[in-house]
């Protein structure tokens, strides 16, 4: 993949481009990740042109935007870019990223072709990820928390000890909240991209009106976001979507993984001649 950048606004947008094929996919990556995370699935697409972003505070990304990015200021970024600016263009998201192709989707259906949730966000209501980042007490809770979170895993520790919260979950919070940096990225990321919070049966809806073909993939032992809500989000939605549960837990992107992702992208290949404009 080759790297280049577009001036949005006043920030500096980086992203990763490779092909030239005619089939569009838009990748956005998770949190924490960035663009160069998909380089090993551009590898080998023939027909393919994969066009990967550093999303803001990630990568090479010089965002100057504040903590606040709209959905039609990603769609714009989008449009900006020669690969993806005159044509129908697909999403692949992975984690957050999955969330943003959703609220992507739902926003503006005609300009999406396919999209590729690998163990997306978004397909589960989040009340604790709702109040700290759309509420404006919310968010001031959050902001504290984030500047000193003793009493915060004081509680989860509680809720271990009583059976509520899981080792998973408890190293999942450890690894973004024990470092300071690392928490002040969690709070501008999340306050950052709010406004991406997808409902899913308006998307649903999308997907059936426009044909728009939907593969998941999900990670048998990810106890972060698990794959009974990817069967929950495509009951109805055939033949236009498919699930598939791969031996592996949250780090689905993952080069072993290769043929299962060009596999999503093959089934919305097919199925994405007969979609809607």
């Amino acid at each position: 993949m080759t790297s280049h950048f577009i001036t949005f606004r006043q920030s500096r947008i980086h992203y990763r481009v490779s092909g030239s094929g005619p089939l569009v996919t838009v990748c956005l990556h998770g949190f924490g990740e960035f663009a160069r995370t998909f380089d090993p699935v551009a590898a080998d697409l023939p027909g393919h042109t994969l066009v990967a972003i550093d999303l803001p505070w990630h990568g090479e990304t010089d965002w100057r935007e504040g903590l606040l990015m709209e959905v039609r200021a990603l769609r714009d970024i989008i449009r900006m870019i020669p690969e993806a600016g005159a044509k129908r263009f697909g999403l692949m998201g992975y984690s957050m990223g999955g969330r943003i192709s959703l609220a992507l989707l739902e926003a503006f259906p005609t300009d999406v072709s396919h999209l590729v949730l690998i163990a997306p966000d978004g397909l589960k209501v989040n009340p604790w990820y709702r109040f700290a980042t759309r509420t404006w007490a919310g968010n001031r809770v959050f902001r504290r928390v984030m500047e000193n979170p003793g009493g915060f895993l004081q509680l989860l520790k509680m809720g271990r000890r009583a059976g509520l919260v899981n080792d998973s979950i408890m190293k999942f919070v450890h690894l973004y909240v024990d470092d300071r940096a690392m928490r002040d990225k969690v709070y501008k990321v999340w306050t950052t991209m709010r406004r991406f919070s997808p409902s899913l049966p308006a998307i649903r809806q999308q997907i059936l009106t426009r044909q728009i073909p939907v593969f998941l993939l999900f990670g048998r032992y990810d106890r972060i976001i698990q794959a009974q809500s990817g069967a929950s989000f495509v009951q109805g939605l055939e033949p236009w979507a498919r699930v598939r549960v791969l031996d592996i837990g949250h780090q689905v992107l993952h080069p072993r993984n290769i043929q299962a992702i060009e596999e999503a992208l093959a089934f919305c290949t097919a199925r994405s001649q007969g979609g809607m404009r």
